[in-house]
């Protein structure tokens, strides 16, 4: 491992994964990304996380993409490496090589698809913390998962030994703020929504995550510290900002868009691996606009 042990704060990166025309790896373009990603003030680097295309990925490419990642990053940031799976074998697997290759931490769903009752989610990553033996952050994505950890399950779970934060995708405001007050002394709670990330940060959640940060980290550090300073105008202000580049991401797909803007700045984006859509160029047309509007006219 590197031995990073600041992660558990700011801006975590959600990095996108690159693929070629034929909907390959583009391992080398990933690196490229990683590279810029390493030099940048953002306080964690994420692979496979849901914009990094885990899903579409089997698990001999997503060992691949921890791997490039990795090495290109170098030790400079930490490194979070997502090992979802709705197999606990299977993530069980890709948790441990995560460990194996230096990362830092994994960022994991609940098992997913199947029925899964509270004590299959519990047992699933009470395996996993006791295997593996690498920080986990647990991803709660109920609308991509299928079923809600509450935060009294989040509670439960954060008593295992290597459970160490919660990212908290929930768009319910109530839910956040349970999970900040019931939980925040006992693990690290994140946002994990980006089209929530001001309301969670103002409430008091350590950091959140960003897809977007991929091309423009400092945009969304800069508004984590002003929560953090106590700049709350200044933060809505820069929240507010990002609503017409939020909204042409909900219509389109925010990886997709994300991607776009990264090709457009001179970063490897790449098309979206099936059965996602990547938009029409036509669509995406007013990208160039939107980054002027803020003041983003190179990877930064």
């Amino acid at each position: 491992m590197t031995g990073h042990s600041d992660y558990l704060k700011g801006i975590h990166t959600i990095l996108t994964t690159p693929f070629k025309s034929d909907y390959s790896l583009d391992i080398e373009g990933h690196k490229k990304n990683v590279d810029f990603a390493a030099r940048t003030s953002a306080h964690a680097l994420v692979c496979l996380g849901t914009q990094g295309e885990f899903h579409s990925l089997n698990s001999e490419e997503q060992k691949q993409i921890m791997k490039a990642t990795v090495d290109a990053n170098a030790g400079r940031k930490p490194i979070v490496c997502g090992t979802s799976h709705s197999s606990t074998l299977e993530a069980l697997e890709l948790t441990r090589y995560a460990k194996e290759i230096g990362a830092d931490a994994v960022l994991m769903t609940p098992p997913y698809y199947a029925a899964v009752p509270w004590k299959g989610c519990y047992d699933h990553f009470a395996l996993i913390s006791d295997k593996a033996r690498i920080p986990i952050i647990i991803y709660n994505a109920p609308e991509r998962v299928g079923y809600n950890c509450t935060p009294d399950h989040l509670e439960k779970l954060s008593e295992l030994e290597y459970v160490v934060g919660v990212k908290q995708a929930s768009r319910n405001i109530i839910e956040l703020e349970e999970t900040t007050s019931q939980c925040g002394d006992k693990f690290a709670v994140f946002g994990g929504s980006e089209a929530m990330m001001w309301p969670c940060l103002s409430m008091g959640m350590v950091g959140s995550s960003s897809t977007a940060a991929s091309f423009m980290p400092q945009y969304f550090v800069d508004m984590y510290q002003c929560a953090v300073d106590g700049k709350l105008e200044e933060g809505k202000e820069m929240f507010m900002k990002l609503a017409a580049f939020r909204r042409l991401s909900k219509k389109l797909g925010h990886a997709a868009v994300v991607k776009a803007a990264m090709d457009h700045l001179g970063l490897v984006g790449g098309p979206m691996r099936p059965p996602l859509v990547t938009p029409n160029p036509e669509d995406l047309a007013v990208i160039p606009s939107l980054l002027k509007e803020l003041g983003i006219n190179e990877p930064r």
